[in-house]
């Protein structure tokens, strides 16, 4: 070094224009991902709401009244982070906005995306291999559920913070500092408040620490970490949710399902949502993703471990659940990119002559599964569109009749038809099989009655609960009488005992519901639990 410093100034200069080539590259990357995600799924912001996503906003409506609720569960799903999300779509857009949490769901998709590029580089990847894994996620009909159903935003928002540890983990000539442990901590709490899937996490924590050193010594110590905060977590679940998971069922499709993934991710099979078989494809597309895997742990490929833990460990969770939606595919499709794109990169490495080869392919590649993604996530909005435009109608007659919801006074909603409009998409999908939840005793079977007509009320001061034990409570009760006919719905005016004329419908084999409208209060407490159905 000379004496006027010269080389250190050098050294400076070297690093401050890396740091902003850094920092410009991935102001490109943003503005590439945002791009994508506006013009491949914008439409669906025009859409109303669907499903699941009204007693979503609901309870995220009372949980902006009554803090506590911030931390509850919703009928036994503890996935606090959805409600925080739902909550901040309200002070940015407004209560009763369906185009605000749409834009949210949009803006999640789309950081997800972003959050992959920058866990690409950090897991060795280099730019264009990252780029192309943040691009075929992000127009992947696997991950779009979540845009197009808001109420199915758990899965970004685990994804989210385990990409957030890979991005701040330490590398290998890296140090853990203070800043550094304390935002580990904090993407833990966040994936915690995800979904209960994250309870595989030290399987990542221990991949990142095992690339990161080389000694299984060195994983012993932040595993156990995150393994005792999964103990804690399991023991409270179990004791505030005993037996709250009845869908749960062992059986042969415990073995088919990440082979029926796999053959999905290879294009090789359609992948389906009811039935799993264990088929030829799958075992050939587990058999194909075994010898590259294998061979990338024999060649010391970077983030290859972190990339299986991935495609791998998300899925064990939900082994005995009996049917595999969309949803369940997002992360593990972004850990099978992440070990595509390590294997071919150590392919082009190990076979250098024919590097310009493997390239000129692999951009081939990725434009090819670009182009079928989003021609399949277009017809896949064709069938939200549908959806959407079957509740927009149901919106529609509930909104004829919110003088008939009136404060303090029971409602009998009875379902008098047998419509049921998500049939036709189920049956008949434009895009891949969808899976939906027809609610029977709701109007159409779509939207809960309750979350209905508080959003078509569109009133920040009032809720409507259920009245789940409408038996003991209404019996003598006077109360009002809606119906749900073809068409619309009639009210048929007071009655004098709801009680006695909600037994007499339901004898009648009809579905019901009683609800009313109440003043949301500020206070401590839980709301109503609607009865698992």
């Amino acid at each position: 070094m000379s004496y006027d410093g010269s080389v250190t100034a050098t050294s400076v200069d070297n690093r401050s224009t890396d740091l902003r080539a850094e920092i410009v590259g991935a102001g490109v990357v943003f503005v590439i991902i945002a791009t994508t995600v506006v013009v491949l799924h914008g439409p669906v912001v025009s859409m109303v709401l669907t499903g699941d996503t009204y007693q979503w906003v609901q309870h995220a409506h009372e949980a902006s009244h009554r803090p506590l609720l911030l931390f509850s569960d919703l009928d036994n799903f503890y996935r606090p982070s959805a409600t925080w999300k739902l909550v901040i779509d309200r002070m940015l857009w407004g209560g009763f906005n369906a185009a605000g949490y749409r834009t949210g769901s949009l803006f999640l998709h789309g950081l997800a995306a972003f959050l992959l590029w920058i866990a690409s580089r950090r897991l060795g990847l280099g730019w264009f291999s990252s780029v192309a894994v943040a691009l075929l996620w992000v127009t992947s009909p696997f991950t779009d559920e979540s845009v197009f159903v808001v109420a199915c935003s758990h899965q970004p928002l685990l994804l989210v913070p385990w990409l957030g540890l890979i991005a701040i983990w330490p590398r290998s000539d890296e140090s853990w500092s203070v800043p550094r442990v304390l935002t580990a901590a904090v993407m833990v709490v966040a994936a915690a408040a995800a979904k209960e899937t994250w309870v595989v996490t030290p399987a990542l924590v221990a991949a990142l620490e095992f690339e990161r050193s080389r000694s299984l010594r060195g994983i012993v110590v932040p595993t156990t970490i995150a393994g005792v905060a999964v103990a804690v977590y399991l023991l409270l679940y179990s004791m505030a949710f005993q037996g709250s998971k009845p869908y749960l069922e062992p059986g042969p499709h415990v073995f088919a399902k990440i082979p029926a993934q796999l053959a999905a991710y290879f294009y090789l099979e359609e992948p389906l949502t009811n039935a799993i078989p264990l088929t030829w494809m799958g075992l050939l597309a587990a058999a194909v993703t075994a010898v590259i895997l294998v061979t990338c742990l024999r060649w010391r490929v970077p983030g290859s471990l972190v990339a299986v833990v991935l495609l791998l460990a998300p899925t064990i969770p939900t082994l005995l659940v009996p049917y595999m939606p969309q949803r369940y595919l997002a992360i593990p499709y972004a850990g099978f990119l992440l070990l595509i794109a390590a294997w071919v990169n150590a392919i082009s490495v190990k076979f250098d002559s024919r590097r310009k080869l493997i390239r000129v392919v692999s951009v081939l590649v990725v434009v090819l599964v670009m182009a079928m993604g989003s021609v399949t996530v277009r017809a896949d909005l064709e069938d939200y569109r549908s959806i959407a435009a079957a509740h927009a109608v149901l919106l529609e007659e509930a909104g004829r009749v919110t003088a008939s919801v009136a404060i303090g006074e029971p409602v009998l909603v009875v379902r008098d038809e047998r419509t049921t409009p998500l049939l036709d998409v189920v049956e008949s999908p434009v895009g891949l099989p969808k899976l939906v939840f027809i609610r029977n005793f709701d109007p159409y079977g779509l939207i809960d009655t309750a979350a209905l007509f508080e959003w078509v009320l569109a009133d920040e001061g009032t809720r409507v609960e259920h009245i789940t034990n409408w038996a003991e409570t209404c019996d003598g009760v006077p109360g009002r009488i809606l119906v749900h006919r073809d068409g619309g719905f009639v009210d048929l005016g007071p009655t004098p005992d709801l009680g006695a004329e909600a037994e007499r419908w339901r004898k009648s084999g009809r579905g019901l519901q009683v609800v009313r409208g109440t003043a949301v209060q500020k206070c401590r407490g839980s709301p109503n639990p609607r009865p698992n159905q």
